[in-house]
């Protein structure tokens, strides 16, 4: 008996040991992947594979975080496991099917894939810990926008890139960041107005990014985010959150009434659309867009099963181009701009069922969880719905996952919501 005694003192002495060495590595790329993924190049894959690699470490070193093994946490969650490999998966039987086979193609893929061992490993950390990622994201907003507000003086034009990254998920990753931030005040008492400063002011500069951006994608979705944000707030006074929101809008209001430049380009979506409808300009920028669309969807008709192959896009793109379907200035993009579109086009029902889970699986674990009575478990839930919602939107009018990293900044970002919710739920359990 007093052998048995001995062998779980020493198992849980030696599991508190390794949880020491796992914990600040795996703080570190938490804490690093929102506030530098978009504004310094590769810190986001950094950030991912370091995970990936410490979960590789754990389970070499049999390493349980909160006891749980891999095995139990992939038999708890196997639906959402598979929802996140399920891309992977759509491009290994669309390169099955069509005997063609090339290892670029699941880059972005495997990056979502790899949610499955980060969340894992990311259950090494402690509540307090994690809850840190909240100001990860208010600092990432804020960067974004100092970055974007640099290049855009330094040009004078809106350029096509900010960085690494092409200006529209730019724009959109940093409204999102933003918007987290503001929506992880549900982490905040009542009573800490600077901390509760600090994060509108880092939704004002995520919504700021965008008109500097000119990104026409991203304010179709702030008014879906100051709603769903003034719903999820609810540790805040109604009258605080009323004034938020009124605040918010009557902003972007006078901003977009003012703005010579917004007034621009909304001005130039309506005439492109005009010409586009009476076919007078298809080569206008939503024109090329529309045709984008309905080429997929014409690639997807001809090829409902596996679709045309990532590697046959352009092809197909240049065969409706002869057929007289699009113009021939059409045929030099290399996406639909569109993320569910583009993967019904290069994958077929396939990938219509994998971008489909990927947005909503995670988003049903989140939303089942917003009306938890403990507030850190559904402050979390509201940032991961958040987060499912953004990529959809923001997938409806340009592609979010054609950039790797950001395929990255989903899977991690996923990981790290559900791990607040496992760990707290846990601690209520315990209590």
């Amino acid at each position: 008996m007093a052998d048995t005694h001995q062998q779980k003192y020493s198992a849980l002495n030696s599991e508190k040991n390794l949880s020491s060495y796992f914990k600040w590595p795996v703080f570190l790329a938490i804490v690093l992947f929102p506030a530098l993924s978009i504004s310094l190049h590769n810190v986001g894959n950094a950030c991912l594979f370091s995970l990936f690699l410490l979960a590789i470490v754990a389970a070499a070193c049999r390493y349980k975080p909160m006891g749980i093994s891999f095995g139990q946490l992939l038999k708890d969650y196997w639906p959402l496991h598979l929802a996140m490999v399920s891309l992977a998966l759509a491009v290994l039987l669309n390169q099955i099917l069509t005997g063609i086979f090339a290892v670029k193609y699941y880059d972005t893929a495997l990056r979502i894939a790899l949610f499955v061992p980060v969340l894992w490993v990311i259950l090494a950390l402690p509540l307090n810990y994690l809850k840190k990622i909240q100001w990860a994201f208010a600092v990432g907003a804020l960067l974004a926008l100092i970055k974007i507000y640099v290049i855009t003086a330094a040009e004078g034009l809106r350029p096509p890139n900010i960085g690494f990254l092409a200006i529209i998920p730019f724009s959109d990753m940093a409204l999102l960041f933003g918007i987290l931030a503001l929506i992880s005040i549900g982490w905040n008492e009542r009573d800490e107005k600077l901390a509760i400063g600090f994060k509108v002011l880092a939704c004002c500069a995520g919504i700021y990014v965008t008109i500097l951006s000119q990104t026409r994608g991203s304010w179709i979705a702030i008014p879906v985010f100051a709603l769903t944000a003034f719903m999820l707030l609810r540790n805040i006074r109604v009258r605080y959150r009323l004034a938020i929101l009124v605040l918010v809008l009557t902003t972007l209001g006078t901003v977009f009434t003012f703005s010579s430049v917004v007034q621009n380009r909304l001005a130039a979506a309506k005439t492109d659309i005009t010409l586009y409808a009476d076919r007078e300009n298809a080569d206008t920028s939503l024109g090329i867009r529309l045709q984008l669309w309905r080429a997929s969807w014409e690639l997807f008709k001809e090829h409902p099963l596996v679709g045309v192959g990532r590697e046959n896009f352009s092809d197909g793109l240049d065969d409706l181009s002869a057929r007289r379907i699009i113009t021939p200035m059409a045929t030099s993009f290399s996406h639909s701009h569109n993320e569910i579109l583009f993967n019904m086009a290069i994958l077929g029902v396939f990938g219509l069922l994998a971008i489909l889970s990927i947005y909503f699986v995670p988003g049903y674990y989140f939303l089942r969880e917003i009306r938890h009575p403990d507030s850190v478990v559904k402050t979390a839930a509201g940032m991961g719905l958040i987060l499912c919602l953004g990529f959809f939107v923001f997938g409806l009018t340009d592609m979010m996952f054609f950039w790797s990293v950001l395929g990255g900044v989903y899977s991690m970002s996923v990981a790290a919501f559900l791990a607040c919710i496992i760990k707290r739920k846990k601690e209520l359990k315990a209590a």
